[in-house]
């Protein structure tokens, strides 16, 4: 059951992500009362509701932040197109927000909802996950420290299988309509938050993109797919550094992904297991000690709420439970603390690069107006 006091909280989307990652890490804490869970698909937010003890169920958002009473707090985890509207709603009611990546859905819409934001003076926090992997941390403060010397090279691979059956059903995800891009909006979004997170700002790009399986089925037809399901793309940064990504969700990982970053003194990498997602270790090499070496290894033990099942969370899951910890702190101690819709922006602006460089097959300068 949810707690009775402290922060109120509503839920909207009740999705796979919604309600394996975010809903039973507020729903278990007695500091939080997820007063409501919003989806437009009864059923599955009838059965959340259920399994978490959620009083309030709604099937419309605009409806929910009507008749809801004290609301402190929102957390989405909606298709993009929706993120807009549904924070703009929830700061005119005073809530903070937890909005899932990628901020919105253009460069635009991501600037006005942090105007809303700021002019509400209100919470602010962005589903980069991986910046709450505990080798990501400790491999971010190295570079800090100045232990590999001035970052010259970042380079990043994401690949996952979860589109690869050519038989699986259309997703909003595949809509261009709905997310304004394929996996280099789903999976890319993170790499670029982690590429500013790690070398500061980017101002090029040229990508490349790809549509493995150019149609899938949806309610008795097959309905083209207009976005990519793998994209790569090089950008480079205001230092004169280089940025190398790679992205894919129709093709089985071999080998392991992550990132890499390499300095002037020498190279750090993550490696997140691609099988169990279940270890993480960071791997590092200096001019003085050219013999990679593990330098810190993540590998908490067997939890089957996150590590069983056919395709398990595993850290990803502690990922989120961090992050999600974080936004409730954040709204008690009334700070800020990153990722914040100032660093959604930030990655908007990259996204929105690449969105054109696909679309005109030509190097784009990234707009920081």
């Amino acid at each position: 059951m949810t707690g009775t006091g402290g922060i109120r909280l509503a839920v909207i989307g009740a999705g796979s992500w919604g309600t394996r990652a975010h809903l039973p890490n507020f729903a278990k804490r007695p500091d939080v009362e997820v007063t409501a869970l919003v989806d437009p698909r009864r059923e599955a937010v009838e059965a959340a509701a259920q399994q978490y003890g959620v009083r309030h169920i709604y099937t419309d958002a605009e409806q929910m932040f009507q008749e809801v009473g004290r609301l402190d707090a929102v957390v989405l985890a909606t298709p993009t197109d929706t993120h807009c509207r549904l924070v703009r709603a929830a700061v005119q009611r005073g809530a903070h927000v937890l909005c899932e990546k990628p901020l919105a859905y253009t460069v635009t819409e991501a600037r006005e909802m942090v105007d809303a934001l700021h002019a509400a003076n209100r919470v602010g926090k962005v589903g980069f996950l991986f910046r709450y992997s505990p080798v990501v941390e400790r491999m971010r403060q190295l570079v800090r420290d100045g232990y590999i010397g001035d970052v010259q090279l970042f380079e990043s691979i994401v690949l996952n299988a979860q589109f690869m059956n050519p038989t699986a059903p259309l997703h909003w995800k595949m809509q261009r309509a709905r997310a304004n891009g394929g996996v280099f909006v789903e999976y890319g979004v993170h790499s670029i938050d982690l590429a500013l997170w790690f070398g500061g700002p980017i101002t090029s790009v040229v990508a490349h993109g790809a549509t493995l399986v150019p149609a899938r089925h949806h309610d008795g037809t097959n309905v083209p797919v207009d976005v990519d399901d793998v994209s790569s793309w090089i950008a480079t940064y205001a230092s004169g550094a280089e940025g190398v990504f790679r992205t894919g969700w129709a093709s089985l990982p071999v080998g392991g992904g992550g990132l890499r970053v390499y300095g002037t003194k020498g190279s750090l990498a993550w490696h997140l297991d691609p099988t169990t997602r279940r270890s993480e270790r960071l791997l590092v090499a200096t001019v003085e000690h050219p013999e990679p070496r593990v330098e810190f290894e993540f590998a908490p033990p067997y939890d089957p709420a996150t590590d069983a099942g056919i395709h398990p969370l595993g850290l990803l899951a502690r990922y989120n439970a961090r992050l999600d910890a974080s936004f409730v702190d954040d709204i008690r101690e009334g700070r800020t603390s990153g990722p914040t819709f100032d660093d959604g922006l930030a990655a908007q602006r990259v996204l929105a690069a690449i969105r054109t460089s696909l679309d005109e097959r030509r190097w784009v300068d990234v707009d920081e107006t």
